[in-house]
């Protein structure tokens, strides 16, 4: 049941950029795969007796299969493999292989931008859009008979196909008619609007049954800046009095972490956040004392003039945190939600302390939001702070847990969902509720398809220019237009350990006869969920098998469903 991936450590360019770019994607989306490397062994059909799906990965890794290689690829296809190219510069690949997929006529150009068409297997449900790339990618334009079984998914700025998929006998093939450099950062790389035909491809060519150890799709809420009744901005006082926003998110299903300026909080509000504490409902998490100018006036972890707090006033600082949220009878979030996300060095071993291991930090810690590096992160898994989910490099014990779509800038909050239709800051002169709902709709669906999580990010602000009922007129309709894909509510800091669980363990080996056997190593504190995946005609299914809490390793039996025995 294991993938395979085909590289040449002899081309070690390529085979240092494949490293950095599609091994990294294969290992987010928990594929378990061992590596083919044509430098150091060739392969027959016997190498590939047990393998599900085979990935041509490297750029240019045509040039390095032989003549019974190309050839021994096709005839597994025949017997059910499946056959996902990422490399598809077609003219450095034996002429028998391309003689095996239909193709007699080749020629190469060049593609500035790609777009995902149709509604086929690999691309049902994904955001369709133009996806411009960076530099321009190196594409083989190939004749496609209309009764050859190629469907495209992918065409280019003139409608030629840049991307085609059919079933070869038991097997299916995914073919990409691009250079594999297109997952390189310079010319596009991974979360910028195509890691969801990504995946897809993989599970639709892969021999069913087929396991995988991705990221469930949990969807949460974050909103920042909250001063609920005492808001210092809001032009419709009834939407933040009484945790009336909160309620309408909860309605609708979503358990928000609301960064609050504590400072700002009312007597008044106490009972509700309190109940909302205390019911499950949402998660608090001490974002600044307040703000009433928007420049990080009253920080708590750093100031914000890059500086770090003297240890007296970072002590005083905490306690002052730790008095309020005694008083209210709640607990911080685990995970923090800092103002701008200036977090000082200084501060994380108070965090520590307190259990707040986990940050949603789009920018370095000890750095300011306005500094053009702070955005600049090795973070996991593509070292990109705005999708992110592994521990810092500060900080070892600190775990970024971050799904966000969108401009990062204070200028320009794109990331916000409703920057740009509310009448704050004058982004609008009056309300769209229909841009607020697309953008919302397109924050969360872009973090499931990129592997994350979805994640409806705004500011209290924004909200407390709209009514109460054009806010629920908001939420229910991004609440409807999502229920197109499988979805799991939960709250942040559920999805922020669950995430580092998922890092703690590893699939050993796969193996089905008469049901599954699943051999994990490491360790895991939190159920988790592997996904199945199986055909049922044309469509793929997806289920979840469980896997328990464990230590150091764990042997997991499970029965077939009944479509895959």
């Amino acid at each position: 049941m294991i993938t395979k991936v085909v590289v040449d450590s002899g081309q070690m360019v390529h085979f240092t950029r494949v490293h950095k770019s599609i091994l990294k994607a294969l290992e987010h989306f928990g594929i378990y795969y061992e590596l083919l490397d044509l430098h150091t062994s060739r392969f027959s059909s016997a190498e590939l007796e047990d393998t599900h799906l085979l990935i041509l990965a490297q750029e240019g890794i045509g040039k390095s299969l032989s003549t019974d290689e190309a050839t021994t690829i096709l005839k597994m296809v025949s017997r059910g493999m499946g056959l996902v190219v990422l490399d598809g510069y077609l003219e450095w690949y034996p002429a028998s292989f391309l003689k095996g997929l239909g193709f007699t006529t080749i020629s190469s150009k060049k593609t500035s931008l790609v777009k995902i068409c149709g509604e086929g297997a690999i691309s049902r449900n994904i955001l369709k859009q133009d996806v411009v790339l960076k530099r321009d990618v190196l594409s083989s334009s190939v004749e496609v008979d209309n009764n050859s079984g190629w469907i495209p998914f992918l065409v280019d700025e003139n409608e030629n196909f840049c991307g085609i998929y059919k079933r070869a006998g038991k097997g299916k093939i995914v073919l990409y008619l691009l250079s594999a450099s297109l997952w390189q950062d310079e010319c596009l790389g991974f979360t910028e609007g195509l890691d969801g035909i990504f995946r897809n491809a993989l599970v639709w060519a892969a021999k069913k049954p087929y396991i995988t150890k991705g990221m469930p799709p949990f969807i949460t809420a974050r909103i920042d800046d909250v001063s609920f009744s005492g808001s210092p901005v809001a032009r419709y006082k009834e939407t933040v009095s009484n945790l009336r926003w909160l309620d309408i998110l909860n309605r609708y299903g979503f358990t928000p972490n609301a960064g609050l300026f504590i400072d700002d909080i009312k007597e008044e509000d106490v009972r509700g956040i309190r109940l909302k504490y205390t019911d499950g409902l949402a998660e608090f998490s001490p974002h600044a004392f307040s703000d009433p100018k928007n420049i990080n006036e009253f920080p708590i972890y750093m100031k914000h003039s890059g500086e770090e707090f003297p240890d007296d006033v970072l002590k005083d600082n905490f306690e002052r945190v730790d008095r309020r949220f005694a008083h209210w009878g709640i607990k911080p979030s685990m995970t923090v939600n800092a103002h701008f996300g200036e977090i000082g060095l200084k501060a994380l071993p108070y965090l520590k302390a307190r259990g707040q291991r986990y940050l949603m930090n789009p920018i370095r810690v000890g750095m300011l939001w306005d500094d053009p590096s702070s955005h600049r992160w090795d973070v996991a898994p593509y070292g990109k702070p705005a999708f992110s989910m592994g521990t810092i490099p500060e900080d070892k014990d600190i775990f970024n847990v971050v799904s966000h779509p969108g401009d990062m800038s204070s200028s320009v909050p794109d990331f916000d969902f409703l920057c740009g239709c509310t009448t704050f800051w004058n982004e609008n002169p009056g309300t769209d509720i229909k841009k607020a709902v697309e953008r919302g709709t397109f924050h969360i669906l872009r973090g499931l398809e990129n592997g994350f999580f979805g994640c409806l990010m705004t500011h209290e602000e924004r909200i407390s220019h709209l009514t109460p009922e054009q806010w629920e007129m908001i939420i229910k309709e991004i609440s409807t237009r999502i229920r197109r894909v499988s979805h799991i509510f939960k709250s942040y800091d559920y999805i922020s350990r669950y995430a580092e669980n998922r890092t703690l363990y590893r699939i050993e080996w796969l193996e089905y006869k008469d049901g599954f056997s699943i051999h994990l190593k490491g360790k895991n504190k939190l159920p988790q969920y592997l996904y199945l995946f199986t055909d049922e005609g044309e469509k793929v299914v997806e289920r979840f098998l469980e896997v328990p809490e464990f230590e150091n390793s764990v042997i997991l039996h499970f029965s077939a469903p009944a479509d895959v025995i």
